[in-house]
């Protein structure tokens, strides 16, 4: 199983062809209410079509998205406490994305901004 980003989510609703290699996978394909509410937001935020907003429901339709559950938050928190000790915060949707991820049982996360990802213990990460 792999959480899906919302770098890759974006990239798949442009229609970028480099997605198409990993939507090839034989895998499960999931992402989180998180990584909903950034994409949504940034649809809203540029004023997009009904049929741009309309075509991310869609998409959201057709994978399952896990929800920020009490476990979620709790990794999520402890990863940022971590990251900030140590000087190397990051944004806390991608903490919560982590978060989210981890405490499912799952530990590969598909995305673009490997910079980020890549601070955090327990989670691989596959670019595209």
């Amino acid at each position: 199983m792999k959480v899906l980003d919302t770098s890759f989510l974006i990239d798949l609703l442009r229609g970028n062809p480099n997605v198409q290699k990993v939507i090839k996978e034989k895998d499960i394909f999931l992402t989180t209410q998180i990584n909903m509410y950034e994409v949504l937001t940034g649809l809203l935020y540029l004023k997009s079509s009904e049929e741009k907003i309309l075509g991310a429901k869609e998409m959201f339709d057709s994978i399952r998205v896990l929800p920020l559950e009490d476990f979620g938050v709790i990794k999520a928190a402890e990863i940022c406490a971590n990251l900030t000790r140590k000087g190397e915060k990051i944004e806390d949707c991608d903490c919560l994305t982590a978060g989210i991820t981890l405490s499912k049982g799952i530990n590969i996360i598909v995305t673009k901004n490997v910079k980020h990802f890549e601070k955090i213990k327990g989670v691989k990460v596959e670019t595209y």
